[in-house]
């Protein structure tokens, strides 16, 4: 990658970034094992209580939701520390464009700039 295309940042910066994008990895990780848990106790509710099935049934929708966002996020995470890696974080993975120090700060894992989330018609969390 060619110099022009490296963000402005420091090595310090990208370090505590580092530090803080493994340890949000670390805690999804077992979010998301207490998760698989907490999914067979769900399912066993559901199978044991047939008259609160339908309320067993969509808290265990409501919690396989949570689960597929906390996938989501490790996989964006994942991702950013792979971008630190490249020297490629805090840049636009659309457009190339950096990405604001604020939006990087709270959402690490973020992969566009506004502009190009905008147009994509997502939403970061």
């Amino acid at each position: 990658m060619s110099d022009d295309r490296r963000t402005d940042r420091t090595p310090a910066a990208d370090e505590e970034t580092r530090r803080r994008l493994t340890e949000r990895a670390a805690a999804l990780r077992r979010e998301i094992a207490a998760a698989a848990a907490r999914e067979e106790e769900l399912r066993a509710d559901c199978l044991l209580d047939a008259a609160d099935a339908g309320a067993e049934a969509e808290a265990l929708e409501r919690h396989r939701e949570g689960t597929r966002r906390a996938h989501e996020l490790l996989a964006g995470t994942e991702a950013a520390l792979a971008r630190l890696d490249t020297c490629t974080f805090g840049r636009c993975v659309r457009c190339g464009e950096a990405i604001g120090a604020e939006r990087l700060h709270a959402f690490p894992h973020v992969e566009r700039c506004l502009r190009c989330e905008a147009r994509s018609g997502t939403r970061t969390r």
